[in-house]
């Protein structure tokens, strides 16, 4: 049995020795990342294997001191690393850390007190020197002959180490941890910023980062914050995880080209394709699309239309070298020409068949769903109807001056200022009045007041919903509100419980994406 123990803990070195093979040499600092159980603790868990220069820090860190325990007064720092590489329990770690700071400060006091020669610097001084840089609460050295970290605050008397916050007692495990560390190990860290204030942690990691450049940093990190403030780093995705350890790395470089940064963990980490919306994650964008396909897609919120855009195309673009999910995109019609919208749909980016995600909320559908949820008669329905045409017919004039210069707009877009043929001023004046006297604004306005009109004049309710670009507080907050008190909010509601009525809306409003 032996044997076979010794075998199984010799073949698990092995692995970990060439995962450590696959993640040395890059002279970076690495952040880990992947979806949920691509085995990222996994990993973490694993490189414990090894007992020589690798200090793995765990995601549930030990915050407080467990006191006096016999069998740990004769820690030391040397047995500290020995039962963080071993996987010693957690509640023991911080205890053992700590009196193997004060045994190795109190024998550099004593070698000096008996020899005046001072060739080393205690690691708790470094430990000290750096924490109290951070936190208004200073570490305390006043018991360490009974094995007790203090803290004080002033000219305050010290105080037990547990009496300090949760943030103080993991910055100093961090701090502690790293110093303590054999030099040139690999410090490998999940969740970094677990109970630190991030105004502090990323100036805590790049302070440890320099102490300790003779290490190898991996973090394992979902935080978009930490991520965006590290300098000279490398992130790596775990491809691929086979239990117990067999891994696969992907290398991704600093950034994925064009993607914003604070997406990338969202795409990086996503096993499901990625729905690019317009907005934030507070808007309606967001909130409807995931609710409506949020169990087939990873719904990331990234501001403009032409953003929307530009992100579905990048992300196409990586996906296609590395391992990560393809993407599509939403965006609002605003308007825009058939020719447009069909030219997007060719770039994956769909457009809603609304002039905007307000107006979808305004479905038939979903209206007589929220006046039967409110014990209303759906035949109320069609008086909300009239109310509304009324509304666009009294502000006709202003939807078709919209109507009229977003196709204006489109044309200018279209327009090329050809600086080959015309090289003169005059051959560029002549270009650009051209251009301008081109865009017959008569036949445009006239074009456009005879589709709102017919719109209006046939109460084609559905067409009316993709050319209705009046204000919220006209429409979704004004109307609708009278016939049913915070109607968007309980649109919104139904639209994530009533399975049915989403299915309706996924299939009427988006085909392409329902199958």
């Amino acid at each position: 049995m032996n044997l076979i123990n010794t075998f199984n803990q010799l073949k698990n070195k092995l692995a970990a020795y060439k995962i450590l093979k696959h993640l040395d040499g890059h002279n970076k600092t690495l952040i880990i990342l992947g979806p949920n159980g691509s085995g990222k603790t996994s990993l973490a868990n694993h490189l414990k294997n090894l007992e020589e220069n690798v200090k793995v820090i765990p995601a549930s860190k030990p915050i407080k001191a467990i006191g006096y325990i016999s069998h740990l007064y004769d820690s030391t720092l040397l047995r500290f690393n020995d039962s963080l590489y071993g996987g010693a329990s957690d509640t023991e770690l911080l205890q053992k850390l700590i009196i193997g700071l004060c045994k190795e400060h109190d024998d550099i006091a004593r070698k000096f007190y008996d020899t005046e020669i001072k060739d080393q610097e205690s690691i708790y001084i470094k430990v000290k020197a750096i924490f109290d840089d951070f936190f208004e609460v200073k570490l305390n050295n006043s018991a360490f002959s009974e094995k007790e970290m203090k803290a004080q605050k002033g000219t305050e008397d010290p105080f037990d180490f547990n009496n300090m916050s949760d943030g103080e007692r993991v910055a100093f495990f961090y701090i502690a941890t790293v110093l303590a560390a054999p030099r040139q190990a690999f410090i490998i860290v999940d969740e970094p910023e677990n109970h630190l204030n991030p105004a502090i942690y990323n100036k805590i990691w790049d302070r440890l980062i320099t102490a300790r450049n003779d290490c190898q940093f991996i973090f394992i990190s979902h935080t978009i914050g930490f991520i965006r403030a590290r300098t000279n780093f490398e992130l790596v995705k775990i491809k691929s995880f086979v239990h117990p350890n067999d891994f696969e790395f992907e290398f991704l470089g600093c950034s994925l080209e064009d993607i914003q940064t604070e997406h990338i963990v969202e795409i990086i980490g996503s096993r499901k394709k990625i729905l690019f919306c317009e907005g934030t994650k507070t808007d309606y964008d967001y909130k409807v699309y995931e609710k409506l396909f949020g169990e087939k897609f990873t719904v990331i919120a990234t501001g403009s239309c032409t953003s929307v855009i530009n992100s579905v195309s990048s992300c196409n673009k990586h996906a296609q070298t590395y391992s990560i999910q393809s993407a599509v995109g939403i965006i609002d019609s605003d308007l825009k020409s058939e020719e447009s919208l069909e030219n997007f749909k060719k770039q994956s980016v769909f457009s809603l068949r609304c002039n905007e995600i307000e107006m979808l909320l305004l479905d038939e559908f979903i209206f007589k769903a929220v006046l039967e949820h409110s014990f209303k008669e759906s035949q109320l329905f069609e008086q909300f109807k009239k109310e509304f045409f009324n509304k666009l017919n009294n502000r006709k004039e202003h939807i078709i001056s919209r109507l009229v210069k977003t196709q204006i707009d489109d044309k200018l877009r279209s327009s090329v200022i050809d600086d080959k043929q015309h090289k003169t001023k005059e051959g560029m004046k002549d270009n650009i009045h051209k251009i301008f006297t081109q865009i017959d604004i008569d036949k445009i306005w006239n074009t456009c007041d005879e589709k709102v009109n017919n719109i209006i004049e046939r109460k084609n309710y559905d067409e009316a919903l993709k050319f209705c670009c009046l204000g919220h507080g006209e429409i979704i907050n004004g109307i609708a509100n009278t016939f049913a008190p915070r109607y968007s909010e309980l649109a919104l509601g139904l639209l994530g419980s009533n399975k049915g009525l989403a299915d309706n809306i996924r299939n009427k409003y988006f085909p392409e994406l329902s199958s």
